[in-house]
């Protein structure tokens, strides 16, 4: 019983870091391909954001690298922050999950 509660609870914060570093990678893409002019902007955050194995973010990678950034020093900080924020998402899905496989080793 306790076993099942707290896996349960580990997997819906887990499904919480997930979608907020999806939408913070889609709110970085947008801002970065608004800034640097690139046609469709929401096209490339959807398709960069929405990846299983980041195979769109990797082509918007590639396709934004003939353009040239025209990002304001405030847009300049908002991606920083944003970075910063992907960085501590990433930090914290990687503790949780050694923390799920901890506690299915642990009671297994």
């Amino acid at each position: 019983m306790t076993q099942s509660i707290i896996i349960i609870v580990l997997l819906i914060l887990l499904l919480v870091v997930l979608s907020g570093m999806c939408y913070s990678i889609y709110s970085l893409v947008l801002l970065d391909a608004k800034s640097r002019g690139n046609k469709h902007p929401r096209f490339w955050s959807l398709l960069a954001a929405g990846g299983q194995n980041g195979g769109g973010l990797l082509l918007y990678l590639f396709s934004r690298r003939k353009t040239i950034s025209l990002a304001t020093s405030v847009e300049q900080e908002q991606i920083q922050r944003l970075k910063r924020k992907i960085y501590y998402l990433m930090a914290l899905l990687f503790f949780l999950f050694l923390s799920f496989v901890t506690v299915l080793v642990y009671f297994n």
